[in-house]
């Protein structure tokens, strides 16, 4: 299921070298709130997850799959409610045979809600990179 333009709008990107970032802004109106939690929608760590992925994807240029995941924190709540929006900032290292490495933050001007390390690949499984 693709996340963008349903659970986040991006507002901004911004590709500086190894180090991608986007401005984005959470849906309060999507439907993954509906059931996480009525009344008080919480964003699901999954789709934050999902979310970072696809901004990935964006900064590559190429369909991603997660290989593996080194270390996901979820430090803080993140809802529509409390942080509208978000700035995604991650650091990319090629790993070759596209692979890469990243490390990524998802954050606001008052706290940090999920650090990332892990490894994704393309989805296709080819081996060149764009």
């Amino acid at each position: 299921m693709r996340l963008r333009d349903t659970y986040y709008r991006v507002w901004s990107a911004h590709y500086v070298s190894d180090t991608p970032s986007f401005h984005v802004e959470l849906l309060p109106g999507c439907d993954v709130y509906r059931g996480h939690f009525p009344g008080h929608p919480v964003c699901p760590g999954v789709c934050n997850i999902g979310m970072l992925k696809e901004c990935m994807e964006e900064a590559v240029g190429v369909k991603l799959a997660i290989e593996t995941i080194k270390q996901c924190r979820m430090t803080a709540v993140a809802s529509p409610e409390i942080c509208s929006e978000l700035d995604i900032r991650m650091h990319i290292q090629s790993l070759g045979e596209a692979r890469w490495a990243v490390q990524a933050k998802l954050y606001d001007a008052e706290r940090t809600y999920m650090e990332y390390k892990g490894e994704m690949k393309r989805e296709d499984g080819g081996a060149s990179e764009p």
